[in-house]
């Protein structure tokens, strides 16, 4: 009787729910990414829930984020009226706008985009940019090679000078090009799975199973006391009470529902790698050391990098364009997207302390100083006298202080 009890007492304490056992009986409902893959409505179906998930959608737009913030400029073609005409109408915001849309091939694969023109003080300028829906096109088989078609008119996208088609392009050829999300497709569908399988759980085992226990003489005393009992705690509530006749113990039975949290945590992690192909960048970092960020921090760094040098090549069609209307013939400037780490600022003090020529204009672009509008407008601040008298500055040694001033403006300019 006694290791009857026990065996209860030890089934009544086991686990009930195994997600870490469980969860491998759902991997047959995972769908195979060929089937929708080949269909882009569905792909495009597809994609969108995943951009729903918070994990992909903050990953995604870091990615971005970081190719925006890099630095463009342009190396002169020479002609001083064509190298002024792109630097006032082909401005920062304009470049903005267009990547916006462009940089929507990381997760997607493809982006593409319309230009509208307007003509102003007799130019024909770029004003306005249309994103294209990658459900609208498809690549026929007969035509030109990698031009795509507007699928509702048969139309191809090769007007001069109005389209722009950008590709997260790996090198493989493929006219769709490579989505991003692509390759995190399987971890994220596993953790939604997670998700389902969690919340079932929980609708189980959410709320407590009730246990009367209680001793009988004989089994069929036993058998008719539990059927009476059962009946009672069924029809029991939340803050209902009640007296029961004969029994010894009443205990709460809770579910246990464990490993959730690494089942997410672990498809988080492939999520990154699959994005930004590593992970210590973009989560918590408890056990990583300093040689591990930095190396994961180089990782991102040549992702990012990929993708400023596919953008920069688009970017470089919009100012080809640019000329090719305006001036026939022309060479366009060069466009280029610096994406090497710029100096800390920590750096860049020190160099100036030392007398090591700085560029004023890399300072004012790219560590975004405040450039002064006019020279009423610069401050310089007043370098302290070498030479002191307890704790006040010798202020009749002007010689040295305006030469030494004047020593550090040579060096910044």
């Amino acid at each position: 009787m006694a290791n009857k009890k026990a065996a209860e007492r030890q089934e009544l304490t086991t686990k009930i729910v195994d997600i870490s056992s469980s969860m491998r009986s759902i991997i047959g409902y995972m769908d195979d990414t060929n089937s929708w893959l080949s269909s882009v409505g569905e792909s495009q179906e597809i994609f969108g829930k995943m951009m729903n998930d918070p994990k992909i959608e903050s990953l995604i737009d870091n990615r971005k984020d970081r190719v925006q913030l890099m630095y463009g400029s342009i190396t002169e073609s020479g002609n001083n009226l064509i190298d002024n005409a792109c630097r006032e109408h082909l401005t920062f915001n304009l470049m903005y706008k267009l990547n916006t849309i462009l940089l929507n091939a990381i997760p997607y694969g493809i982006a593409l985009c319309e230009i509208i023109w307007e003509k102003k003080s007799g130019l024909y300028v770029p004003v306005d940019f249309i994103p294209i829906p990658r459900t609208a096109i498809n690549f026929p088989r007969s035509g030109n090679y990698g031009v795509p078609y507007l699928s509702a008119l048969n139309k191809p996208l090769d007007e001069p000078n109005k389209f722009i088609i950008h590709r997260n392009d790996k090198g493989d050829g493929n006219l769709w090009g490579t989505p991003a999300l692509r390759s995190c497709y399987w971890p994220w569908k596993f953790k939604q799975l997670g998700f389902r399988f969690w919340i079932q759980a929980a609708e189980r085992l959410g709320v407590p199973s009730i246990l009367a226990i209680f001793e009988t003489k004989n089994a069929a005393d036993a058998e008719a006391t539990a059927g009476k009992l059962t009946g009672m705690l069924r029809e029991m509530k939340s803050g209902s009470s009640g007296a029961f006749a004969n029994i010894k113990e009443i205990k709460v039975v809770d579910g246990a529902i464990k490993d959730f949290e690494t089942i997410v945590k672990v498809c988080n992690e492939e999520i990154s790698y699959g994005i930004t192909a590593q992970s210590l960048m973009t989560s918590e970092a408890q056990y990583g050391t300093k040689s591990q960020g930095l190396l994961h921090a180089e990782t991102y760094n040549f992702t990012t990098t990929h993708d400023a040098y596919l953008i920069q090549q688009s970017d470089q069609i919009l100012y080809n364009y640019f000329v090719e209307v305006n001036f026939p013939g022309a060479a366009a400037p060069s466009y280029d997207i610096d994406s090497t780490d710029f100096a800390d600022w920590e750096i860049i003090r020190d160099a100036i302390d030392r007398n090591i020529p700085v560029s004023l204009n890399a300072l004012y672009d790219k560590v975004h100083l405040p450039r002064p509008e006019n020279a009423a407008d610069s401050f310089v601040k007043p370098s302290a006298s070498s030479m002191y008298f307890g704790d006040r500055a010798d202020s009749d040694n002007s010689d040295s202080f305006f030469l030494r001033t004047k020593s550090k403006q040579t060096v910044l300019k």
